[in-house]
């Protein structure tokens, strides 16, 4: 368990250095933050204009639709960008140059395989939304497995929609599932290592706008305010990029058995030795 930890967090440090050398990336995520926050702004500026949020609370199933339709715009939006991080990040691997317009275009190709999963995983959370609210601890219990079950299922799913052929959910669904039984250790490492690298970045922005916020007043409180939001809308940028990165790299080495990105000039029975 001690190597693949040590292995998770290379991949992680090394994914880090590939973000440097293409920060361009960062406007893939940032264009996602942008897209999901204006959407939700315009939709909660009309509920608010139209007196239309008690309607939506006091009744079910306008509530139950407004989650399905939240879920599924912020899960399309943030595929489909995440999706054009992984074809960048797959050129990059095969020595080109990858420009964000060509990772719009990638993304764009796959929009079908994307929507398929958005409505798969809109339709999940919003099953899972109406057991947890109605079955009490026991819900929320069935809830807390079930996501992290599909967490992990899923894990890989955004490389598989972009770099694989087929356009089947459940094909979708098994390759992400076996690529991750194939290389957990690693996988989990690395998330909890992006967490590590980036976590505490967005701590410090994030205190920086609650101290702007309780504390603060005048122009530096505006002035530390805007830092802080700043600094955490770039810790979580920059975990969307790297993240994407090494599920990439993790990807073509499980399918391919291809050493590229962090995983280039490692010892193959290094990366993902049975322990």
């Amino acid at each position: 368990m001690t190597g693949r930890f040590k292995r998770g967090l290379a991949v992680v440090d090394d994914s880090v250095d590939i973000f440097r050398t293409n920060p361009r990336l960062a406007l893939l995520p940032l264009l996602s933050l942008l897209a999901i926050g204006s959407a939700f702004a315009v939709v909660l500026g009309i509920a608010l204009r139209y007196g239309a949020v008690d309607s939506v609370l006091m009744n079910d199933l306008l509530k139950y639709a407004a989650i399905f339709v939240g879920i599924a715009v912020s899960s399309s939006v943030g595929t489909f960008f995440n999706a054009a991080v992984v074809h960048c990040a797959a050129r990059y691997f095969r020595g080109e140059d990858p420009s964000v317009r060509e990772g719009l275009e990638a993304a764009w190709r796959v929009r079908r395989k994307i929507a398929l999963w958005s409505v798969t995983a809109a339709t999940l959370g919003t099953v899972l939304y109406i057991v947890d609210e109605n079955f009490g601890v026991f819900g929320s219990l069935a809830r807390f497995l079930f996501d992290l079950a599909w967490s992990l299922l899923t894990f890989f799913i955004v490389p598989v929609i972009v770099l694989e052929e087929t356009g089947s959910l459940r094909t979708l669904l098994r390759e992400s599932g076996e690529i991750f039984k194939e290389t957990w250790g690693e996988s989990v490492t690395a998330s909890l290592g992006i967490g590590l690298v980036f976590l505490p970045v967005a701590l410090v922005g994030i205190g920086a706008v609650g101290w702007a916020y309780l504390f603060g007043s005048g122009a530096a409180a505006y002035l530390v305010g805007a830092a802080g939001f700043l600094v955490a809308v770039a810790a979580l940028v920059g975990s969307q990029v790297v993240g994407m990165v090494a599920r990439t790299a993790l990807y073509r080495y499980a399918t391919d058995e291809e050493r590229v990105g962090p995983l280039d000039g490692r010892d193959p029975e290094s990366v993902f030795a049975a322990e």
